[in-house]
């Protein structure tokens, strides 16, 4: 299980063979935690700081970003009153109720990386008693890894179907029930309440409990779980629907993979993420540089302190600015080239407050200029950010705070944008990105994160039915969630009873990649005739599985 670090600055790497050695040589004694055959985390202080661009530039080095915390995309809310499952205002029901149809999503795994599953919540078992969960790997109980990587316990259907027997809860537990409710609304049976069936009632699950950095959820445990995913499809010979159900205001700039990991060229694999919950949160900015040597001044409000906050600054490529802090009092930080994990770090005296400043240019596979400030101990006030052009063409950038979740609900941008705020990993160019939509009052879900992304990619691709989602909870419950994680479960048992239909039982298999399935999604969605489309909230319009079918005549 992961160990707290006092120190939350940290780099993902993904190498070959010798690393450690090669690391070592420069850096005797760092600190490496090792998650996988090829993948760990480096942990990096002030002492080590200067030698990242040298560590990383070593041989065996094949990729390398930032460490960055994550957060599940949903609010859970006891109960089910005013709740709704919106199968039917998707079309899901279309299928369920028609004879000559038999589209359950037989045959098709659906993965679910979040906080784990409730194994015994009866919508989870099979009428003789076995589990849909044909895998679960608890990445932070120590004990038996799955082959290949280095923390956790992978559980198999076998040993699940035996605890079932047993009514033994004690593998894995599911504290915060969001990765229950996903996978109901994904593939729950409805056994507890018919009305509330998940949408692939007959799907494999595939379940990961990420294990946690200083308290947060990660990247770098969500790598290893993306990963194991792939691989427990491919040993299987199973398309999967992989849902992303969490997201970041960090790394947003990324856009594209490398080749070997692009889903673009994978037959049967199938990637849905939720668009982020950061619409109406005040929590994004952007602007533009007009000609070198020009200055914009970016202005934040603290109401209360902030302990630890972090602001990133993304330039478009190929443009250079310098970034200096102003604090309330009106001092400055000292300055630093902009070059690759070049860093400079200091104390604002009059606030009390530390701060450092650190460039990365150009980013790994996305190229412009990410610019990472960090405020310890930040006081109360307005700070400023203020950006000075080097090089310019276009000169636009666009700030992020952290998800509203990690900070005081008065850190706020002075003058937010609410456009551009669609979280990474639903920035990715290879992914249905799935906003939310209440399907109560019929209208966008106001914290659903807008688009584009800001390499300009449209985003979201679709929305769908995110309020009051009734689904299991841990226990034998059920419960209700909001946000665009059951949004994008929506989408993801969708494409499960897409997969079947024309990969699995062969109809069309051509169409089993996940450009040409977004592309039906797309042109299957329902659309308001006062609406244009596709457009920053909405994208493409509002799930609907039957439309999509519809397509394919």
């Amino acid at each position: 299980m992961m160990r707290q670090r006092n120190n939350i600055e940290a780099v993902n790497v993904l190498h070959g063979p010798n690393f450690e050695e090669e690391i070592n040589s420069i850096v005797p004694g760092n600190e490496f935690y090792k998650l996988s055959d090829g993948f760990g985390v480096l942990f990096i202080n002030e002492n080590n700081y200067s030698a990242l661009p040298e560590i990383l530039s070593v041989p065996s080095v094949t990729r390398y970003e930032p460490t960055t915390r994550l957060t599940l995309l949903g609010d859970i809310t006891q109960g089910t009153a005013n709740g709704v499952n919106a199968n039917e205002e998707i079309g899901v029901n279309f299928f369920k109720n028609n004879p000559n149809l038999s589209l359950t999503g037989r045959g098709v795994a659906i993965a679910i990386i979040g906080s784990g599953i409730d194994y015994l919540h009866p919508d989870f078992i099979y009428e003789d008693g076995t589990s849909k969960i044909l895998y679960l790997w608890d990445q932070t109980k120590e004990g038996n890894p799955p082959k290949g990587y280095l923390i956790g316990t992978e559980y198999t259907r076998e040993q699940i179907n035996e605890a079932i027997a047993q009514n033994d809860n004690t593998l894995s537990v599911d504290t915060e029930g969001y990765g229950t409710m996903i996978s109901g609304i994904c593939a729950g049976l409805g056994k507890v309440n018919r009305e509330y069936a998940g949408v692939a009632e007959d799907s494999d699950l595939i379940v990961v409990k990420m294990d946690k950095i200083n308290g947060f959820y990660n990247n770098a445990m969500a790598f290893i779980a993306t990963q194991y995913v792939y691989e427990k499809a491919f040993i299987n010979n199973l398309p999967i629907v992989i849902d992303t159900i969490y997201g970041t205001n960090s790394s947003v700039g990324v856009s594209t993979r490398t080749i070997t990991q692009q889903a673009f060229y994978s037959r049967g694999l199938c990637l849905v993420t939720a668009a982020g919950n950061e619409g109406n949160t005040q929590t994004h900015t952007s602007g533009r540089i007009l000609f070198k040597g020009d200055v914009q001044e970016v202005e934040f409000e603290l109401t209360n302190n902030e302990e630890n906050l972090e602001i990133q600054v993304w330039i478009d490529k190929p443009d250079i600015a310098k970034v200096t802090i102003v604090t309330p009092t009106g001092e400055t930080s000292k300055d630093v080239d902009v070059a690759n994990y070049s860093r400079i770090s200091g104390i604002f005296d009059l606030e009390s407050t530390g701060y450092s400043i650190t460039y990365i240019y150009p980013t790994t596979y996305s190229g412009q200029q990410q610019t990472i400030i960090g405020l310890t101990s930040a006081k109360r006030g307005v700070w400023k950010l203020r950006l000075t052009g080097e090089y310019i063409t276009n000169g636009i950038f666009n700030v992020y705070l952290p998800n509203r979740v990690f900070i005081d609900p008065g850190t706020k941008f002075r003058n937010p944008d609410p456009d551009e705020t669609i979280t990474y990993p639903g920035t990715y160019d290879d992914i249905i990105t799935v906003g939310a939509y209440n399907t109560i009052n019929s209208s966008l879900w106001q914290s659903s994160s807008r688009g584009p992304s800001i390499s300009k990619l449209q985003k979201p691709d679709i929305v769908a039915p995110g309020v009051n989602i009734i689904a299991p909870y841990p226990g034998g419950k059920y419960a209700t969630i909001t946000g665009t994680a059951p949004a994008s479960a929506y989408a993801s048992g969708c494409a499960a009873l897409f997969l079947q239909y024309v990969l699995v039982e062969r109809r069309y298999p051509e169409k089993a990649f996940v450009q040409k399935i977004r592309t039906y999604f797309r042109a299957g969605a329902v659309r308001d005739s006062n609406i244009s489309y596709p457009n920053n909230s909405y994208g493409f319009g509002v799930l609907n599985i039957r439309n999509i079918f519809d397509q394919l005549r």
